[in-house]
């Protein structure tokens, strides 16, 4: 955290008049610059400007020695001596003490400057080791206090998302549930017939194992997302292989009618990229039922392009990004939450992705998904 600009002049013109010196600095040093957060009696051009690089900077050696730099003549000072605020500012005295962040990391100095030789005395330095402590303490408080906000706002945030969490929960669960119960249907009908094909017993047990795997992956993954802080774990994603397996959990759609290109392995979190052609899928099989359908690939400079092309009754262009909103529902003629798209979108979005509809040349619905590669 960097301090507002002038936020600590106040410790700047105690220095000022403790030590008896014409310029008081607090200084945070940066990797290319120091920056004064505090300052009192710098010409006005470098008030205004409130930094240096780090060339005219003493101020960066209290930060590698984490103590205090104490010199009458910077002049005669060996490791001072070609500093660029000799000639440039005028510098000649100098007395810098450290001052650290809530952690004990030294990040700066409180300092004094002269343009003249100054023999810094004792009580000198008792007062900038006094006012640096202080000093250290407001930073330490203000990064506490920033700290504890952006956590505050992580957890509403946290809160907001578990409140939908269980209708987020019954839309993604939804799928391999209903394929679930369908197979435990033809199970049924297998278990009642005189000659029960056990072949077929064997596949659809198969495939029951297969669909409570993929509930119980679901599950832990829309717990591991919702968590405060909770991160995508990234892996090597095999598209093809996964569109087949969600294929699965969509039963009605039927798979002679899906044409699956050339397709990549992309970068993704495996768990969060199912759900999303998940529901991808799902939407092509309620809204444009036996009609073909192509999932295809192709690279856009320095992303991956995925493309799922419906040729369906389409979607009008006013209406394509209001699919996106969560419980948005376009045509209630079809039984739905309207989470799907917008569960899509927060996925492509914790990618650095983009998703969004098209039309499908001929006539259909393009849902267009952006991932780097």
């Amino acid at each position: 955290m960097t301090p507002e600009l002038g936020s600590l002049d106040h410790y700047a013109r105690l220095v000022r008049r403790s030590l008896g010196a014409p310029v008081g600095l607090v200084t945070l040093i940066q990797p290319d610059r120091q920056v004064f957060v505090g300052a009192d009696g710098l010409p006005g051009e470098l008030q205004a400007a409130r930094e240096t690089p780090l060339s005219h900077s003493f101020c960066q050696y209290v930060v590698a020695d984490e103590g205090p730099v104490i010199v009458r003549d910077v002049r005669e000072a060996e490791r001072l001596a070609d500093n660029l605020a000799i000639t440039d500012l005028g510098t000649v005295a100098y007395a810098g003490w450290p001052i650290t962040d809530h952690e004990g990391h030294t990040i700066g100095s409180l300092c004094a400057i002269d343009m003249q030789v100054h023999d810094w005395t004792e009580e000198d330095a008792r007062n900038l080791s006094d006012l640096a402590a202080a000093c250290s303490a407001e930073l330490s408080q203000s990064e506490v206090i920033e700290e504890a906000s952006e956590l505050l706002a992580e957890l509403r945030r946290s809160n907001e998302h578990l409140a939908s969490l269980g209708s987020q929960v019954t839309h993604d669960l939804q799928n391999p549930l209903l394929a679930l119960s369908g197979t435990l249907e033809m199970l049924n009908e297998e278990n009642a017939s005189t000659s029960p094909d056990l072949e077929m017993v064997g596949l659809l047990l198969s495939r029951a194992h297969r669909c409570v795997s993929r509930m119980s992956e679901l599950l832990q993954d829309v717990m591991r997302y919702a968590v405060v802080g909770g991160e995508l774990v990234l892996t090597e994603v095999d598209v093809i292989g996964l569109v087949a397996s969600v294929l699965d959990d969509v039963p009605s759609l039927d798979r002679s009618l899906v044409e699956l290109g050339d397709l990549p392995s992309v970068r993704a979190d495996a768990l969060q990229l199912r759900l999303l052609m998940q529901n991808v899928l799902a939407n092509v099989a309620k809204y444009a039922g036996a009609a073909p359908t192509t999932v295809r690939a192709q690279v856009q400079g320095d992303r991956w392009v995925l493309e799922v092309a419906d040729s369906g009754p389409g979607i009008a262009r006013d209406q394509r990004e209001r699919a996106f909103v969560a419980h948005e529902r376009l045509d209630h003629s079809v039984p739905g939450s309207g989470l799907g798209l917008a569960t899509c979108r927060r996925i492509a979005l914790a990618h650095a992705g983009t998703i969004d509809l098209d039309e499908t040349p001929g006539g259909g619905t393009t849902v267009r998904l952006s991932l780097p590669r």
